[in-house]
């Protein structure tokens, strides 16, 4: 036996030896792969054959050196393990006459092989741990499924003869989306008819692309095209992000004051509801299939459009769908940053941040509770990605030099979570915002939206000057032709590969619709509600 160990040894020993060797020659620098290989199955080749012949290629305890019959004994602890299931057997102690050693007959182990384990219920000296204080407040999750967009279909319908419809409360950012509302909106704060032509154009290519099951695909219209943007390469990500513009798409018919009981395109718009809630996780997430990229933003897309929709109608089937997104939401935000990004507790980006920002905002609108210490959060995670005199100025990562779209994006977080509109950051990120205003010749459907959206919501002559540029070169670029594309936007090339030509459409659509989609910030009354009939 110690003979066999000292030469298996001595061979293995060789062996090393060998590849240290060919380690320092140039034989490795050539086919490198192929021959890493050869030599690791050589190498376990050689220790299977030392295993064999040291303990041989049958061991004992495959059986084959036991002699005689084998035996189990079973042995009963005195007491039942907490963390174990209580059996009849172990509930009634042995009696005087019985044995001392306590071997278990055959039949009191298949009885107690055969009974069912009773439940273990907890002691009731044990009390429940309070959560620590500065977890985010979770709300209740709901217990049914919510009922169908589409359920209530007399909701929709119009009132019978000779009965009055009874006005409804709608918050009121949303109050000039509504009947006559929104052209008076539209003409008052720099929209157009030529505006308001795109905007229905657009609706109506979107219309015309929805899918039977209500959703909106990504990768059928040119999504998940990688471009490298700044150099990040990002797997594609796109191609799977249905939820996420189909959230989009939702919004922008929700924000010409289309939902899914009223409208010219109500159907579309309950259709895509109803994809969007049929289809969340269990967990509340709306990211479908997106990629990991993608998830997040997919999620806070999807939830801004079901609370949206949930606050303009009241509909109380759509509550427990965007209860539980909210939820979710919440559960992704870094407890120790503020912010957002791909994964649960990442540290954060500006970028993500704004629609989980506005996902809160929107949620808020539709009567949901507990998000105060969530946006107290997004402030601070604000203030971590601020720079400039003012600290107005925003990059996409803290430490990172600021940019215009984050600037903007951030921007339009601050109005969002209570700035006033005439704070010195507010006056700083507009002047910023100011160098760049759109141009045809480089179109960024991202960065014009916020930007946008940060110059009405700021006011003053920034906002009329930059509503000038955008419209002399957004128009133009819109597809004005007879066929399938006619009413949409090309990709643009920054961000337009991975959303495809739905996410372009929605964005710009959205970004038009700015007139009206939500009072601007600096006029608007706080916690006011508009009765509409």
């Amino acid at each position: 036996m110690h003979a066999n160990w000292i030469l298996w040894g001595g061979l293995v020993g060789l062996f090393a030896a060998a590849l240290v060797a060919l380690a320092h020659t140039r034989w490795l620098q050539s086919q490198t792969l192929k021959k890493c290989v050869l030599l690791s199955v050589a190498f376990h080749a050689m220790l299977a054959i030392v295993a064999a012949c040291v303990g041989g290629m049958r061991p004992a305890s495959w059986g084959q050196l036991d002699d005689g019959r084998m035996t189990m004994t079973v042995v009963l602890a005195e007491e039942p393990a907490d963390d174990l299931p209580v059996t009849a057997a172990a509930e009634n102690p042995a009696s005087d006459d019985e044995s001392g050693d306590r071997d278990a007959s055959e039949e009191q182990v298949a009885a107690a092989d055969a009974a069912p384990p009773a439940p273990v219920s907890a002691s009731p000296a044990e009390t429940p741990v309070d959560p620590p204080a500065d977890l985010v407040p979770l709300l209740a999750a709901a217990e049914e499924k919510p009922a169908k967009p589409e359920a209530a279909a007399e909701d929709r319908a119009p009132p019978a003869e000779g009965v009055t419809a009874q006005p409804r409360d709608v918050p009121a950012p949303y109050a000039n989306r509504m009947g006559g509302r929104r052209a008076a909106a539209a003409a008052a704060r720099g929209g157009s008819e030529e505006t308001e032509r795109a905007v229905q154009s657009a609706l109506a290519w979107l219309a015309r692309t929805q899918s039977p099951d209500g959703r909106w695909s990504a990768a059928a219209h040119g999504g998940g095209v990688e471009r490298a943007v700044q150099g990040h390469h990002r797997s594609n990500a796109g191609a799977k992000s249905d939820h996420g513009v189909t959230g989009l798409a939702l919004l922008a018919f929700l924000g010409a004051g289309n939902t899914h009981r009223e409208g010219a395109h109500a159907d579309t718009v309950a259709r895509g509801l109803r994809f969007l809630v049929d289809r969340q996780r269990p967990d509340g997430s709306l990211a479908g299939d997106a990629e990991f990229f993608a998830a997040l933003y997919c999620h806070g897309m999807a939830t801004i459009a079901l609370a949206e929709a949930c606050g303009m109608t009241g509909d109380g089937s759509l509550r427990p769908a965007v209860d539980r997104a909210i939820r979710h939401t919440l559960s992704m935000q870094s407890p120790s940053t503020g912010g957002w990004r791909y994964a649960a507790g990442d540290r954060g980006d500006t970028s993500q941040l704004g629609w989980q920002v506005m996902a809160l905002s929107s949620a808020g609108h539709a009567g949901v509770g507990g998000l105060d210490q969530a946006e107290a959060r997004a402030r601070v995670f604000l203030q971590s990605v601020s720079s400039g005199r003012a600290g107005g100025l925003a990059g996409y990562r803290p430490g990172e030099r600021p940019s215009v779209a984050m600037t903007a994006e951030a921007l339009v977080c601050r109005l969002f979570l209570g700035m006033p509109a005439e704070h010195p950051a507010a006056l700083e990120a507009v002047d910023l915002i100011a160098q760049s205003p759109p141009d045809s010749s480089a179109p960024n459907a991202y960065t014009w939206y916020y930007a946008t959206l940060a110059s009405f919501h700021a006011g003053g002559p920034q906002w009329d000057r930059w509503n000038v540029r955008l419209q002399a070169a957004l128009l133009p670029l819109q597809r004005r032709e007879s066929g399938g594309l006619d009413g949409s936007w090309d990709p643009d090339p920054v961000w337009g590969g991975h959303g495809g030509r739905v996410y372009s459409t929605a964005l710009a659509a959205m970004t038009l619709e700015v007139y009206y989609r939500h009072l601007p910030m600096h006029r608007q009354p706080a916690g006011a509600v508009a009765a509409l009939p």
